[in-house]
């Protein structure tokens, strides 16, 4: 899923030095392509009446769990349709040292669950009564909606809109990127001849 464009950095940088403008040009042209992405990835969440139903409840109990965050959220469409954001602002190093600069993103616990059940093989730590809990949800995720993608960048949300929409996206964003870096490089010429 990651595009990885060098030099965007430094020329937001010398940008804003110049004229601050293009940046803010650059950024607004990338948001609208990058907004495809989000739009397209809202759409593929479930509707709350579409997962299993024990899902859409949430079967867990605070009374009975120490640390409320080990609980299995409960699935929560409007919830989780808008914490499927866009961001503008570089996010934390990944393993392998990369940062995103403009990215699509999933913020809630359900939505994330959804993204990804059953991109692991075997399924671990299964806390449920139920032992074929972990094979009976993800079959039904499947049910819902397939994985896109490939290893680690494969989901049913996000990682599907992308690869179903990056043809028209990562043109419309290197452009974006070598129209503005284009305007920078004549108003420096400019400015040079000045």
């Amino acid at each position: 899923m990651p595009v990885v464009v060098t030099g965007v950095k430094q020329l937001q940088r010398a940008m804003r030095d110049v004229d601050k403008d293009l940046n803010k040009e650059m950024s607004k042209n990338i948001k609208q392509a990058m907004l495809i992405v989000r739009d397209r990835a809202r759409g593929y969440l479930p509707a709350q009446s579409e997962v299993l139903s024990g899902w859409g409840k949430g079967t867990g109990s605070l009374d009975t769990v120490k640390d409320p965050n080990r609980l299995f959220p409960p699935y929560d469409y409007a919830l989780a349709k808008s914490k499927v954001q866009y961001s503008a602002g570089q996010n934390k190093s990944n393993n392998s040292g990369f940062k995103a600069a403009f990215y699509v993103y999933n913020n809630s616990r359900p939505g994330a669950i959804f993204e990804t059940a059953g991109r692991i093989g075997r399924p671990r730590g299964n806390k449920s009564l139920n032992p074929n809990a972990p094979v009976q949800f993800n079959s039904a995720a499947e049910m819902l909606s397939s994985m896109k993608g490939q290893g680690k960048q494969r989901g049913r949300v996000i990682y599907r809109a992308w690869d179903e929409t990056k043809d028209i996206i990562i043109p419309k964003v290197v452009n974006a990127i070598n129209t503005v870096a284009t305007k920078f490089i004549k108003d420096t010429e400019i400015r040079k001849a000045a």
